[in-house]
C-alpha cells in the first residue's frame, strides 16, 4: 500500500511542521537550551524552499525556518533535514554542508548587499531502523592527523534519532506527538502506538474541531500508505473504540481499494487518477482547506482541476 501515496513521510512531516505552533514545539524539544533561550520563538516562520538533490528526494526532504534573536541581532536559519533511508549514511554530513552552501547562495542572490552570512543551525531528523552511529562533526570525515588543520571545515549538526524512541517517551505538542508515533510505527516495531495515537487524536479533535478534522485526513493518508491491510483495519477498530476517525479511515481505505481495482482493469495510472480525484473531492466536502490537501496529496487547486479534466476525458 506504500506506493499509493508518493513520499508519505515527507507529506506527513511537512503538514505537521508547516504549522508554526507544532514546529516551535518540535524545535524547542531538540535544540540545546542555550540556543533556545536566545531565539524569539513567536517570530518563527517557514521559508518555502528546498535544497535537497533531485536524485535524493525519495529518501530526503528538508524544511527551512527563520527566527529572530532575542538580542535583536541578525535572524537565524534553522534547517531540518529529514533522513528517511533505512541505513546509516556517514556521508550525509557532506551533503548537509552542500545544502547549507545552497542556502547561503540563496541569501546572496535575494538579499540586497548582504554584509555577512546568516547563521544556519542544521538538524538531522533520522528515521532509520538502526541507531545513528556516525559522528555529528563534519571534521571527523577527515583522517585524524588533519582534523584540526585550519584548512578543514568545522561544523556540527544536531541529531534527532527516532530509532531508539519508545512510544512512552514521545513528547511535544499533540500533532507533533502523533507525527512521531506514526513515523515510529512505519519504521519500527512500536508496541502500543495505536492506542496512544487514538488518545491524542481524540484530544486533537476535541480541542480544535475544524483543524483536528483537517489533520485527521493527513494522518489517515499516512497510515494507509505505510501500514499493511491488517494493521490499517486494526487501527480503524481502535479509533472506533475511542469514538473518532474510524469512519474516515474506512472511507479512505475504500477509495484507495477502488483505485487499485480500477488500476488492474483500466491501467494502474488511470485507476490512481480516479481515486485521487474522488479522495480530494471528499476532502473538499468535509471542509478541508487547500493548504492541507496540497500537503497531503502534492496537488494544488490548479493541478487538481487539470487532473479532474483528464479523468473526465477518460470517462468520455
Amino acid at each position: 500500500m506504500a506506493d499509493e501515496i508518493q513520499n508519505p513521510h515527507d507529506k506527513l512531516v511537512h503538514a505537521v511542521l508547516g504549522d508554526m505552533a507544532s514546529a516551535t514545539s518540535f524545535l524547542q524539544l531538540h535544540l540545546p537550551q542555550a540556543l533556545r533561550e536566545t531565539l524569539n520563538w513567536p517570530t518563527l516562520k517557514r521559508l518555502e524552499a528546498s535544497f535537497v538533490d533531485e536524485a535524493l528526494r525519495s529518501s530526503e526532504a528538508d524544511l527551512l525556518y527563520e527566527v529572530e534573536q532575542v538580542s535583536g541581532e541578525d535572524s537565524v536559519w534553522l534547517y531540518v533535514l529529514l533522513e528517511h533511508q533505512s541505513s546509516v549514511d556517514s556521508w550525509l554530513r557532506l551533503r548537509l554542508l552542500k545544502y547549507c552552501c545552497r542556502i547561503w547562495e540563496m541569501q546572496l542572490g535575494t538579499e540586497p548587499r548582504p554584509q555577512v552570512l546568516r547563521a544556519i543551525v542544521p538538524l538531522v531528523f533520522y528515521q532509520g531502523e538502526r541507531p545513528w552511529s556516525p559522528s555529528t562533526e563534519f571534521a571527523d570525515l577527515f583522517a585524524e592527523p588533519v582534523r584540526d588543520w585550519p584548512w578543514v571545515p568545522h561544523f556540527s549538526h544536531e541529531l534527532i534519532d527516532q530509532s531508539g524512541l519508545s512510544v512512552e517517551s514521545v513528547q511535544g505538542e499533540v500533532k507533533v506527538r502523533i507525527m512521531q508515533l506514526l513515523l515510529l510505527a512505519a519504521y519500527h516495531r512500536a508496541e502500543g502506538w495505536m492506542e496512544r495515537v487514538a488518545e491524542l487524536w481524540l484530544a486533537l479533535s476535541e480541542s480544535t474541531p475544524s483543524g483536528g478534522l483537517n489533520y485527521l485526513q493527513v494522518f489517515v493518508l499516512y497510515v494507509l500508505s505505510t501500514q499493511d491491510r491488517e494493521e490499517v483495519s486494526a487501527f480503524g477498530e481502535v479509533l472506533r473504540r475511542y469514538g473518532t476517525g474510524g469512519e474516515v479511515m474506512s472511507y479512505a481505505q475504500e477509495l484507495l481499494a477502488e483505485g487499485r481495482a480500477e488500476g488492474r482493469v483500466e491501467g494502474r495510472a488511470e485507476g490512481k487518477m480516479r481515486a485521487e480525484v474522488e479522495m480530494i473531492e471528499s476532502f473538499l466536502r468535509e471542509g478541508v482547506g487547500w493548504a492541507v490537501i496540497e500537503r497531503a496529496t502534492g496537488l494544488d487547486k490548479a493541478q487538481f482541476e487539470a487532473l479532474k479534466q483528464q479523468v473526465e476525458a477518460l470517462n468520455g
